[in-house]
C-alpha cells in the first residue's frame, strides 16, 4: 500500500474522480489484500520492463554485438553464481513467526553472499588464461571476469533484502525499487556508453552503479536490517541447524535451471561473442511480454491455485490456459511476423540478427507463458520429482543440441526454439494428467469415505 500512498499525494488525486478512485481501492485493498499485492507487484515490474525497453533503443545503438556478447558471457558467469550465493538461506526470511530470527538469517544470507562472491572472483583469476582463450583471446572479458564478485555480492544481496521486505509485507516498496533499478541499471549503461564510446568497461560500470544506487535506496527502506543484534536472538549456527534441508530440498531444480539458462549464453559466447549479443538483445526484448504475461497470470492463478478444491484442479488448469493462450498469441504472432524487420528499425541496421534470432526464439518463449503458471501444480500435489526430472530433460536437450549441431548458428538456433517449445508442450500434457491424477484420487478418497459401513 505504500505505492499508493504515494500516488494519493498527487495533485490529481483530490479531484472527485480521484476521491472516488481512492474509496474504490481501499475497499478492494481490504477486501482483497492478496490481489491487491498482486496487482502492485506486477505493475512494478511492468514499469521496469517499458523503462528497460524504451532505453535499449538507445544502448543499441551506443555499443557493438561484440561488446554485448562480452557483457552476455561476464552477466552468465554472475548470474550462475548468484542463484545460490545465498545457499538458498534467504528464502527462509520469510518462514520465521518471529522477526529476530528472521533478522539472523538475513545475515546468514549476507555472509554467504560474501563468500561466493569471493570465491567468484578468486576462481575467475585462477582461470583467466583459460577464459580467455576460450572466449576468443578477450584480454578486457579476462580483467573484469575478476572482478566479478562485486557484481554477485549486488545482486544476491539486492534479493536477499527483497526478501525481508517480502516477509514484511511492504510490496509497494518492492515495486518502487523493481522501476528504480530498471532505470538506474539501463540508464548508466547508457550514460557511461556515451561518455567510454561503448566498451565492455562502460556496460558494466554501468550496471554496477546501477546496482549499487538500487542497493542503497532498498537499505534505506529496512534499517531494521542494520540493528546491532539482539540478545535474545538466536544464534546463527541455531538457524542452519533448524532451515540445513533449503539448500538441498529447494537447490537441485534452481541449480538445473541456472545451468541451462546461463549454459545456453556461454555456449553461444563459445562460437561467437558478435553471436551471444545479437541473442541477448533478442531474449531480453522478448522477455518484456513474457513477463507482463507470464507474471501476472502465474500470481493470479498460484491464489486460486492454493484454495482449489481436491476435483476441480483439471478444470482449473484447463481455464488457466485457454485465457493464457488467448491472452498472448496475438502479440508472440505480431511478433514471429515482423520481428526481423521491427528490430533493424528500433535498435539500428548493427543488430539485423537479432530480429531473426527474436523468430526463432518466438515458439519457445510463447509456450513458456504457457507453462509458467501451472508449473506450481507440482508443488501443490506433491509431485516435485516429476518437475525435477523435467528439468534435467529442459537442460540436457538445449546444451547438447548447441554442442552437438552440424548446423549454423542461426540455424541452429532456429532448431533449439522449436525443440523447447516442444518440450514445453510434453510439459503441459504432463501437468494436464497430473491435475487429472489428482482430481481422481480426490473422488476416489471421498467415495470411500462415503461408501457405507
Amino acid at each position: 500500500m505504500a505505492q499508493w500512498d504515494g500516488y494519493r499525494r498527487a495533485p490529481w488525486f483530490n479531484t472527485g474522480m480521484g476521491q472516488a478512485l481512492r474509496r474504490r481501492w481501499a475497499s478492494f485493498a481490504q477486501g482483497s489484500p492478496v490481489v491487491s499485492a498482486i496487482v502492485t507487484l506486477v505493475t512494478g515490474t511492468a514499469a521496469g520492463q517499458i523503462i528497460t525497453f524504451l532505453l535499449q533503443i538507445f544502448i543499441a545503438r551506443v555499443y557493438s554485438d561484440t561488446d554485448k556478447g562480452m557483457f552476455g558471457v561476464y552477466g552468465s558467469i554472475t548470474g550462475f553464481v548468484v542463484t545460490f550465493a545465498a545457499l538458498r538461506f534467504d528464502l527462509t526470511i520469510i518462514l520465521p513467526k518471529d522477526d529476530l530470527s528472521a533478522r539472523v538469517l538475513a545475515r546468514l544470507s549476507r555472509r554467504c553472499i560474501v563468500i561466493a562472491s569471493l570465491l567468484t572472483s578468486l576462481v575467475c583469476t585462477a582461470g583467466a588464461v583459460l577464459l580467455r582463450d576460450h572466449y576468443h583471446h578477450s584480454d578486457t572479458l579476462m580483467w573484469w571476469l575478476m572482478g566479478s564478485g562485486i557484481t554477485v555480492f549486488l545482486v544476491a544481496q539486492i534479493a536477499n533484502v527483497q526478501y525481508w521486505m517480502t516477509r514484511k509485507g511492504r510490496f509497494g516498496d518492492i515495486a518502487r525499487n523493481r522501476v528504480i533499478q530498471s532505470a538506474a541499471v539501463a540508464g548508466f549503461q547508457l550514460l557511461m556508453g556515451l561518455l567510454l564510446h561503448g566498451g565492455l568497461a562502460a556496460i558494466i560500470i554501468g550496471t554496477v552503479i546501477g546496482q549499487i544506487i538500487t542497493l542503497l535506496l532498498l537499505r534505506r527502506r529496512a534499517p531494521e536490517l542494520m540493528a546491532p543484534p539482539d540478545p535474545s536472538e538466536p544464534t546463527m549456527r541455531a538457524m542452519v541447524r533448524r532451515y540445513w534441508r533449503m539448500p538441498l530440498v529447494n537447490g537441485p531444480n534452481v541449480l538445473v535451471d541456472s545451468i541451462r539458462n546461463n549454459g545456453i549464453n556461454l555456449m553461444i559466447g563459445a562460437i561467437s561473442l558478435a553471436a551471444l549479443g545479437q541473442f541477448q538483445l533478442a531474449w531480453s526484448i522478448l522477455q518484456v511480454p513474457v513477463a507482463l504475461i507470464a507474471g501476472s497470470v502465474a500470481q493470479v492463478f498460484l491464489k486460486k491455485l492454493s484454495a482449489v478444491e481436491p476435483g476441480d484442479m483439471l478444470p482449473l488448469v484447463r481455464a488457466v490456459l485457454w485465457r493464457a493462450m488467448l491472452v498472448s498469441l496475438p502479440p508472440f504472432a505480431v511478433l514471429y511476423a515482423l520481428a526481423p524487420w521491427i528490430f533493424p528499425v528500433l535498435f539500428g541496421a548493427t543488430w539485423d540478427d537479432a530480429g531473426h534470432y527474436a523468430r526463432a526464439l518466438t515458439p519457445w518463449l510463447f509456450m513458456n507463458v504457457l507453462t509458467s503458471p501451472i508449473s506450481n501444480i507440482f508443488v501443490v500435489t506433491e509431485r516435485q520429482g516429476r518437475l525435477l526430472a523435467f528439468a534435467v530433460i529442459y537442460c540436457a536437450v538445449p546444451l547438447s543440441w548447441l554442442w552437438l549441431s552440424p548446423l549454423e548458428i542461426m540455424e541452429t538456433m532456429t532448431v533449439l526454439g522449436a525443440l523447447m517449445a516442444l518440450l514445453l508442450a510434453g510439459m503441459l500434457g504432463m501437468s494436464i494428467l497430473t491435475a487429472r491424477s489428482y482430481d481422481r484420487g480426490a473422488a476416489v478418497a471421498g467415495s470411500r469415505h462415503d461408501a457405507p459401513v
